[in-house]
């Protein structure tokens, strides 16, 4: 199995043997790694790419050139507002409006200006982006890139799970204090915007009441900061937080994210990590006796000796016990794991302290299993992000191990597209 790292491999950076030390930009470094053989040409990937790539160049341009693009894309949307209002045709940016001009659209047409024509060529600004589509079409990849672009000086790169978790965490700890004044909310998200003013968020989901309460005003108080906000997410602004409770206080978060990101589908073409997938040694089923037998060699062989000891990690007052380890390779049960109170702290010790994770006794994630189903995905996306190797014993293959309801299933896809991945 080859290591995989969820950040870009050095290749993606700027050349450091140049006597320059400007990054490239994302599609010079995506450019590269197709040179390269790092990565394979995607129609999906590079339509991402190349999105983050006018976005990286209009936070290139100088801050008065920005934001007169902004209040220009902001007077366009009042007045396409009012247009709609009155149910009169709204005035057009970009190619459309210029056809529009050149064809009759405009001083004699429809008694549009100079300054509108203006108005109309910078409108077509966004300042934050949304990439969605199914997983495996590279969008993770892609924000790396522009990460690794902009440089941590200028952004913040979150995933969005870890974020929600802080800002409750925020929350919980000014009740305690009693510091409940004003927007709780909204501090914390002012407090972020002072970090970065480009926040990148992978992985964007919600799937609780709690998260969809506060993810308006969250978002709302980042723009008004003008920070730049650019996501990855398995689905549209329309799909998010399917068949939630009190689904329709959260309709007006999927308003903002519609108005003020622009939303790019990625949905073309195949799951690039499933072209060519064989079936492989490091993921076993059923699980039966010769599997169990087989499983254990595989250990053995990995580790360089028939039998490990068993260890526990400390770190900042958390403890994770091992059952069985032997050096960077460890030896779990799916109950060790995910049917103890674990989270996500507790899966990156373990992603800081072994290379490679042997997780036996895997069932099939149902209904009756779904708190620890939900372990199990946090914590492969934890091993996956630090490039650890997972080999697994379960009940079914990887593309039948998850088994819950449709509106279920949209965060247990990429932990299926990422467990064959890490194959």
């Amino acid at each position: 199995m080859r290591r995989r790292s969820g950040f870009p491999p050095p290749s993606f950076r700027a050349n450091e043997g140049s006597m320059t030390s400007q990054p490239q930009s994302p599609l010079d470094a995506y450019e590269s790694a197709l040179v390269s053989g790092e990565l394979r040409p995607q129609v999906a990937q590079r339509r991402a790419v190349e999105a983050l790539e006018d976005l990286y160049r209009e936070l290139s341009l100088p801050p008065a050139i920005q934001k007169r693009r902004r209040d220009a894309a902001a007077r366009a949307r009042r007045q396409g507002a009012s247009a709609k209002a009155s149910q009169q045709p709204v005035r057009r940016g970009g190619l459309l409006g210029w056809l529009a001009a050149l064809f009759g659209g405009g001083r004699g047409g429809d008694g549009g200006s100079a300054e509108d024509e203006a108005l109309a060529r910078e409108a077509t600004f966004a300042r934050s982006l949304y990439l969605f589509g199914p997983v495996g079409r590279g969008k993770t990849t892609a924000m790396d890139l522009f990460y690794e672009a902009l440089g941590p000086k200028k952004a913040q790169r979150r995933h969005f799970h870890e974020f929600m978790s802080e800002l409750h965490a925020d929350i919980h700890a000014r009740r305690e204090k009693g510091d409940a004044r004003g927007d709780t909310a909204a501090r914390f998200a002012r407090a972020q915007a002072k970090r970065a003013k480009v926040l990148c968020f992978d992985e964007f989901f919600v799937n609780n009441i709690a998260d969809a309460t506060l993810l308006g005003r969250v978002l709302t108080v980042l723009i008004d900061e003008g920070v730049t906000v650019v996501t990855t997410s398995n689905q549209s602004p329309a799909e998010l937080y399917p068949g939630g409770l009190k689904r329709e206080l959260f309709l007006p978060t999927i308003a903002l994210i519609e108005e003020e990101f622009s939303v790019v589908n990625l949905d073309h073409g195949q799951d690039y990590r499933l072209t060519g997938v064989a079936d492989t040694e490091a993921w076993l089923q059923p699980l039966d006796d010769r599997s169990a037998r087989l499983f254990r060699g595989l250990f053995e062989r990995e580790a360089g000796r028939r039998e490990g000891q068993p260890l526990q990690l400390s770190l900042l007052g958390r403890s994770l016990e091992v059952p069985e380890a032997v050096g960077r390779t460890a030896l779990f049960r799916f109950a060790d794991l995910c049917e103890a109170p674990l989270g996500r702290d507790d899966f990156q010790l373990l992603a800081q302290s072994f290379d490679r994770v042997f997780i036996d006794e895997i069932p099939v994630i149902r209904y009756a299993n779904r708190e620890s189903g939900e372990r199990f995905r946090v914590m492969i996306d934890v091993l996956y992000e630090a490039g650890t190797c997972v080999y697994g014993r379960a009940d079914a293959p990887i593309g039948e191990l998850i088994r819950l309801e449709e509106h279920e299933m949209p965060p247990f896809l990429r932990t299926e597209s990422r467990l064959v991945e890490m194959q």
